[in-house]
């Protein structure tokens, strides 16, 4: 399919960094652009500005990716970013540098989600950072060819947890993991979530698991994590929160 090849190369092209507040051009439909090749077993929903910025989910070949293309370059990853919607729900993200100016997702499913209300979103860099971000995206209203994507590669529209505050990144454990038990990647991993309570993992579930693993294999993994206390130095600052694990899709078939 030349014709989708070429719309989907110039998804990929690099825009011009932002620098300051910065508003990308409206889009013109009221929903997300959208392309697919079942040869290539690739889904692409894209929001694109007349200023060569975008934001893109893809699921390729089972994995999911949120892209911002066209921010700052710089040389610091992970990028974290505070994002705001209209309705005033707020979300701190984490996205690594891919390429010059494009920015991927660490947790592709929950900022997909973010993005599904449509309208104004903004996304802001901590105070300090030499290539600072401070932009705003009007979103398309409509998220139908977004949905397609996240349920492409398997992943629910909605999530309660996606309402919960997210745990450090960096998180620790007070008896450390054993080696190649976390560290894997959205999409080629189980992906479990735990709640913080007591200074301990609970309500362990499975979020989402790779072709080649059962639901009572994710389920029993995830249920193991139950009771697996943190560090101490970390417990009181993520109490409540949400914790996102990655589990080596090696270890879990």
């Amino acid at each position: 399919m030349r014709g989708l090849r070429r719309g989907l190369a110039a998804l990929a092209i690099v825009g011009i960094g932002l620098g300051g507040a910065t508003s990308a051009t409206t889009q013109t439909d009221d929903d997300w652009e959208f392309a697919e090749d079942a040869a290539r077993s690739l889904t692409v929903a894209a929001a694109r500005y007349d200023s060569g910025h975008a934001v893109i989910a893809q699921c390729a070949g089972g994995k999911l990716g949120v892209l911002l293309v066209g921010l700052p370059a710089t040389t610091e990853t992970p990028r974290p970013l505070a994002a705001t919607r209209p309705s005033g729900a707020t979300d701190t993200q984490s996205w690594t540098v891919e390429a010059e100016g494009t920015l991927t997702s660490t947790l592709p499913a929950r900022d997909a989600r973010f993005l599904r209300a449509g309208g104004e979103l903004r996304l802001q860099s901590p105070p300090g950072e030499s290539t600072p971000v401070n932009a705003t995206f009007d979103l398309p209203a409509r998220s139908t060819n977004l949905d397609r994507v996240l349920t492409a590669c398997g992943y629910p529209l909605v999530d309660d947890r996606d309402a919960i505050p997210k745990a450090a990144p960096d998180l620790r454990l007070q008896r450390p993991p054993n080696k190649g038990d976390v560290g894997g990647r959205p999409g080629r991993s189980l992906e479990l979530s735990c709640i913080i309570q007591n200074g301990a993992y609970s309500q362990c579930r499975a979020d989402h698991f790779p072709k080649g693993m059962d639901s009572r294999s994710a389920r029993s993994e995830a249920l193991r994590r139950n009771g697996s206390r943190l560090h101490p130095d970390d417990a009181a600052a993520n109490e409540g929160k949400v914790a996102y694990i990655f589990v080596p899709l090696l270890l879990v078939i």
